[in-house]
């Protein structure tokens, strides 16, 4: 950091035997060396001349969620709210929209406004970017062949399988009286 901020640092932190330096090496040590490249990688991206704080360079550390392939929140919150109704057949931006729309609840993206389920999307997303931030893999779950998307005016919907195994049923009772 002194070689990028001069003196700043040092007058910030204090030395490399000084406690400034001790605390950084602390809040540093869960960091791989990955991630600290990256930290200083932005840090000499960054517009700011001013030194960052140790938390500040941990949030540089950390990847982005563009670096992560994750949309932003608004960008989450509106592919999941358009597709509530269609949620085994959307091809989803990522897995963590899917988790994000489900914990939610797909019927109260579709019912309320969003004034009432937008903060609660936006809690559960980022209670989910975090737990990705640790290491968590999320995945999308496997479709069953007959499974249903919701269904408008209560008519009843059936698949081909379910149909065929009802004619199958009722061909086999009207043997039985034969």
């Amino acid at each position: 950091m002194s070689e990028i901020y001069g003196s700043q640092f040092a007058n910030q932190f204090g030395d490399v035997d000084g406690e400034g330096f001790q605390t950084w090496c602390l809040g540093l040590r869960d960091q791989t060396a990955q991630s600290i490249k990256r930290g200083f990688s932005k840090l000499l991206q960054r517009e700011s001349k001013f030194v960052p704080n140790l938390n500040e360079f941990r949030d540089l550390c950390s990847p982005s969620l563009a670096e992560l392939g994750i949309p932003s929140e608004h960008e989450a919150y509106t592919e999941a709210a358009m597709n509530a109704r269609r949620v085994t057949r959307h091809p989803w931006s990522h897995p963590i929209v899917y988790h994000a729309g489900s914990q939610t609840g797909w019927f109260m993206l579709v019912r309320e406004a969003e004034a009432k389920t937008r903060p609660a999307f936006k809690k559960i997303y980022a209670a989910l970017i975090e737990r990705i931030r640790a290491g968590e893999v999320f995945q999308l779950p496997e479709r069953a062949s007959n499974q249903l998307e919701h269904h408008t005016h209560g008519d009843r919907v059936t698949t081909q399988q379910s149909r065929k195994a009802g004619e199958k049923a009722l061909n086999s009772l009207k043997e039985s009286f034969r």
